[in-house]
């Protein structure tokens, strides 16, 4: 038998060992059904600047991603996908709770339906924004450094306006992070790697868009949150988002789904075709 000459027999120990460490590393039900999924979003929603993240929330191992890393890695403004972290903020530390009452202040609004006082629960039915704009400004900047620190958040840049920051730099913020970034947000989230108090986690995501669809096996349900935003300062390039997560009676999954580019569709889009690929990939139910 031919033997192996002493560079390359270290090599393959290597290459031994890093196998071996990577069957410690965290582990999942693989995805059979890939490259349906992948067709499908080809379909519907990709793209040069379409990232589509599918993480399993108890381990955090990467069941699917649709495009490159370096797609996938790109920091984009968080748009309204905030709102998630503001409340569990706000919850958290008391700023808030389901039931306080924020005022409407009178000044006309681009939405009619957000010329009202709200509470949280009216606030995300509607998707408020002056409401979120006035829990930013009741939670500080203080709050907010020290909670995205403890969290991992993104590039944690608090900098522009304290009711935009969020928003990209078309609004003058700078808060920024990846598709990727996002799903392992939520994957921690839902894991309890996040220390929260007063049922933060629990309320925020019962406030969340929530769908369920019957199967055979049980109900299959998602939860998320949509968002839009310029993405260039000069309002050129746009995301939209829509993260979550699904839960079926087979898996447990966060997912985080993004179109950036000059004619990215808003977030409501990107949920309808994310929703539409994964049932031409049977993993939801169709409606």
């Amino acid at each position: 038998m031919q033997r192996l000459p002493p560079v390359k027999r270290s090599l393959a120990a290597l290459l031994l060992l890093g196998l071996a460490l990577t069957a410690c590393g965290p582990k999942a039900k693989p995805l059979n059904n890939s490259n349906a999924l992948e067709s499908a979003i080809d379909r519907g929603m990709g793209g040069i600047g379409t990232c589509v993240v599918l993480l399993d929330t108890k381990t955090g191992a990467t069941i699917y991603q649709y495009n490159s890393a370096q797609v996938c890695r790109y920091p984009l403004p968080p748009c309204e996908t905030f709102n998630v972290v503001s409340s569990l903020v706000g919850l958290d530390q008391g700023v808030v709770t389901p039931k306080a009452v924020f005022k409407w202040d009178g000044t006309p609004q681009p939405v009619t339906a957000w010329q009202t006082n709200a509470d949280m629960a009216k606030a995300w039915q509607d998707q408020i924004g002056w409401w979120f704009q006035k829990l930013a400004a009741e939670i500080g900047h203080d709050r907010y450094a020290a909670a995205l620190a403890a969290m991992g958040y993104g590039n944690r840049n608090l900098s522009g306006p304290p009711g935009a920051f969020w928003e990209g730099p078309h609004a003058g913020g700078a808060l920024q992070l990846s598709t990727r970034d996002q799903a392992a947000f939520l994957q921690r989230l839902y894991a309890g790697e996040i220390p929260l108090a007063n049922g933060a986690a629990s309320t925020v995501e019962g406030l969340m868009s929530s769908e369920t669809r019957n199967t055979t096996a049980g109900p299959a349900v998602m939860t998320g949150q949509v968002g839009s935003c310029p993405s260039q300062a000069d309002g050129s390039r746009s995301v939209g988002w829509w993260v979550g997560r699904l839960t079926t009676p087979k898996r447990d999954l966060v997912f985080a789904a993004s179109i950036e580019g000059p004619t990215a569709p808003p977030g409501e889009e990107v949920e309808s075709a994310f929703k539409d690929a994964l049932s031409d990939a049977a993993l939801w139910p169709s409606d």
